[in-house]
């Protein structure tokens, strides 16, 4: 059997490997955070296969964890010094449970209570506490959980692994360990912290651990990783993976060289052309800076993450300027992370805007006349 890691670049097909990996023949389970990302597998699926077939369920994590590891065990779950004593109604994730330890009285349980986990107003599980209460308990409790998923599949894919922190990470971790079932990971190292299943920088990347010690703490927990299947982009241009390389720091190769450019933008004429173009999508840090919306086809540097575009123009931050200026460009792994999710959506050109420069022009020409 194996549980293996595929390391994935921007763009290199992740999803349509997955779609071309479902074999008709097997028992199939494909896991991904967001009902978007479930649609997207699904449509790669019908691509390769004409259809879904039978024997193949695709899911988001959440319902994973609720349905397979926790709602069939609910008698045998520990909490504190109770086992069972409770049956959930579903998934709670409207309401989020209360996270202020600080103040007696305010809602907040200790997880040696149900209530911890279980809303009190709607019997249901609070959906980013599953992972935490699975990870409590007992060996012989997951390794029930796990004999009984390998019972119903073959192959187990799990898409966008870099999201996967702290708990959700270590459930993955556990969930390797099954008998009788191919697992496959599949995920960007440097889309990590983008986008994350929780808001903490917690395991695996905690204290900004590079890439070689990733792999030594996967490698640790018996996982194979692979660096060569999907290493390619398919989406970015020979020049941008090109300027990627040389800036960021970060190992990136075009799968078929075609054409697309990298462009400074200084000019307020051509910056007016780029901003006002509806074809060309603005990125930006957040929407706090100057011009979010009033320009057309604006959107956020992580937000637009598994985004393709053929045209984009990305909006520097003080923090990322040098790499267009001639200045120190040593951002945080976080800030790094999203530039590079943000440079990496345009399979054409991508016009950069210094962050002076633009706050100038909005000056000058926006925010003034306004």
């Amino acid at each position: 059997m194996v549980a293996e890691v595929k390391l994935a670049v921007a763009g290199s097909g992740k999803t349509r490997w997955l779609g071309e990996n479902v074999s008709p023949n097997n028992r199939n389970l494909l896991i991904t955070f967001t009902n978007q990302n479930v649609n997207n597998i699904k449509r790669s699926v019908i691509s390769h296969l004409g259809e879904i077939p039978e024997n193949t369920c695709i899911m988001t994590y959440t319902r994973f964890v609720y349905y397979w590891l926790i709602r069939p065990f609910e008698p045998s779950l520990k909490v504190g010094t109770i086992t069972g004593g409770f049956v959930s109604s579903g998934i709670d994730i409207t309401q989020p449970p209360e996270h202020d330890r600080l103040n007696p009285g305010n809602g907040y349980y200790k997880n040696d209570n149900i209530l911890h986990y279980l809303s009190r107003r709607s019997s249901k599980l609070f959906s980013n506490r599953l992972s935490d209460l699975y990870c409590k308990q007992s060996a012989a409790y997951k390794k029930n959980a796990r004999n009984t998923i390998s019972m119903f599949f073959d192959e187990i894919y799990v898409d966008e692994f870099q999201d996967f922190t702290d708990s959700d990470f270590k459930l993955l971790i556990d969930l390797a360990k099954i008998s009788g079932t191919n697992v496959h990971y599949v995920g960007d190292y440097y889309q990590s912290l983008v986008s994350k299943s929780n808001k903490r920088k917690g395991t695996p990347y905690s204290n900004g651990r590079d890439l070689s010690a990733i792999i030594g703490q996967l490698e640790k927990n018996k996982l194979v990783v692979d660096t060569t299947t999907l290493m390619k982009s398919w989406r970015c241009s020979a020049d941008s993976c090109s300027f990627i390389n040389h800036k960021l720091g970060i190992p990136l190769v075009s799968a078929d060289g075609h054409e697309g450019k990298i462009l400074h933008v200084t000019e307020n004429q051509e910056i007016y052309k780029v901003l006002y173009n509806p074809k060309i999508t603005k990125l930006m840090w957040n929407a706090a800076i100057p011009g979010y919306g009033i320009f057309p086809s604006t959107n956020k540097w992580g937000y637009s993450k598994g985004d393709t575009y053929k045209d984009i123009c990305v909006i520097l931050t003080k923090s990322t300027d040098g790499i267009v200026l001639n200045q120190e460009f040593a951002p945080t792994t976080q800030t790094l992370h999203m530039l590079y999710v943000a440079l990496t959506r345009a399979n054409h050109d991508a016009y950069l805007i210094d962050s002076p420069t633009y706050h100038r022009f909005m000056h000058d020409n926006i925010l003034q006349s306004g």
